[in-house]
């Protein structure tokens, strides 16, 4: 999920063609073991009220971090302390505003926020101080989620096919004008699962979508494989979708066991996965995964049961988190020996406070 463009061009070479990741080959440690073995900053989100009423992505950009509010459809922005810097955009009918905000990108000195309308799509630009800049429309399609490249901006269209659109990813310059349509959707009985299927690199924009295990980096109009995972017992079966009814198909696929991969991000040395396992009647597992790019070492990580980051990427050699506050404080609570450097801004965390950062720093060979 981060915008930073055109850093070292190793960062999102392509992965060697035998690198399929064996999942069941891993040792998982527990998340409080994670977090007492790394440097550890606790980052509160300050502000003189509470801005955030949910937050549904996050990116961080010069060391500064934006924040952006689903329910309110507003962007938040903080400096690397955690201190509030303003608030970009807004819900509404003017020329300035939008309707269905579904995501949004930072372009140098300017925030581009996604807004999905009536079957159509439009691109709304801001200063990072929040002044509207202008805006642009498509008509042809409503895209849920798109990311910025080096070559204009990729577009996802959640493998919808109303309006005759046969394909999931649609490329785009920066003038708007649409450069291709890639990647063909797979038509077949299911729900649709509404995700946002990217993720960054340093210097490339990433790809993945639900009941696929291969990750991709993004060219013009074509997909390059970068990693693949072996899910075991939990990989998709060839019988998931041979009926035409989706309910049937849903339920196959939970009774059989299911692997997701939930979000995808690198840093020129490592490679991050969130991933969630489930088969009916158990509950699902999640776990973070971190693979050193050069020499193929893993850390596989559990997440603690109900409490799990909602967001997370990697930044250079940190890993991110973002938590609910009463998340922090639980987990706080649970495993001190793992905040014991962070006790003073532990403490003056409420339950309803604003979101908290977690950072960690990654050093492993």
């Amino acid at each position: 999920m981060l915008s930073i463009i055109i850093l070292g061009l190793i960062s999102c070479s392509p992965s060697q063609k035998d690198s399929t990741i064996i999942f069941e080959s891993l040792v998982s440690e527990e998340f409080q073991t994670f977090l007492s073995s790394t440097e550890l900053e606790v980052i509160p989100l300050k502000t003189n009220e509470v801005v955030i009423g949910d937050f549904n992505m996050v990116r961080m950009v010069s060391d500064e971090l934006y924040v952006f509010s689903g329910q309110q459809g507003k962007v938040h922005r903080f400096d690397d302390s955690g201190n509030f810097i303003n608030t970009i955009g807004q819900i509404g009918d003017g020329p300035s505003e939008y309707r269905g905000p579904a995501g949004f990108v930072i372009s140098g000195d300017s925030l581009i926020i996604l807004s999905q309308k009536k079957g159509t799509s439009s691109l709304y630009f801001y200063s990072n101080q929040g002044e509207f800049i202008k805006s642009m429309d498509f008509e042809e399609s409503t895209y849920p989620s798109f990311e910025l490249t080096d070559f204009g901006y990729v577009f996802s269209t959640g493998g919808n096919t109303i309006f005759e659109n046969k394909y999931n990813l649609h490329s785009r310059n920066f003038k708007g004008e649409l450069i291709g349509k890639f990647y063909p959707i797979i038509d077949r009985a299911m729900f649709s699962i509404g995700v946002n299927n990217f993720g960054r690199g340093e210097n490339c924009s990433l790809y993945f979508e639900p009941f696929n295990n291969q990750v991709y980096k993004i060219e013009k109009d074509s997909l390059i494989p970068t990693h693949k995972f072996d899910f075991g017992d939990f990989n998709l079966k060839e019988n998931a979708f041979d009926s035409e009814d989706p309910y049937e198909n849903f339920e196959r696929i939970m009774n059989n066991g299911m692997a997701f991969i939930l979000a995808y991000s690198e840093s020129k040395n490592y490679a991050y996965f969130n991933i969630i396992l489930q088969k009916n009647p158990d509950k699902p597992e999640v776990f973070h995964l971190l693979l050193n790019k050069k020499t193929r070492a893993s850390r596989l990580i559990k997440s603690v049961e109900e409490t799990t980051p909602a967001f997370q990427f990697m930044n250079g050699d940190r890993l991110l988190f973002l938590f609910h506050a009463g998340d922090v404080l639980n987990l706080a609570k649970l495993y001190p020996e793992a905040f014991a450097g962070s006790e003073d801004v532990i403490r003056d965390v409420k339950m309803d406070d604003n979101p908290i950062v977690v950072i960690t720093k990654i050093d492993f060979l």
